[in-house]
């Protein structure tokens, strides 16, 4: 019981009970702000994941497109040595 009232007499310091409650308010700051860039962090994550599989469909397609362009030109330049 001893122990109890020391705690008891220490928080009935009201500079001490200011300073814990100064600590506890900055903590829940901080923890608001820690969620908010966990939710802006995900976000962009989210949104950098759809642009680059948006950026790979786009490569693929302009891969398949070189490839018909270059299958054309072998086929226009045997084409020609053809008449050769």
């Amino acid at each position: 019981m001893n122990m109890i009232n020391k705690v008891k007499s220490l928080f009935a310091d009201k500079k001490l009970k200011t300073a814990f409650k100064a600590i506890k308010t900055d903590m829940e700051l901080i923890q608001e702000n820690h969620e908010s860039l966990k939710g802006s962090t995900n976000e962009w994550v989210i949104f950098l994941d759809q642009e680059n599989r948006t950026l790979k469909t786009r490569v693929r397609a302009l891969e398949k497109k070189l490839d018909a362009v270059q299958d054309e030109k072998e086929e226009a330049e045997l084409a020609v040595m053809r008449q050769l």
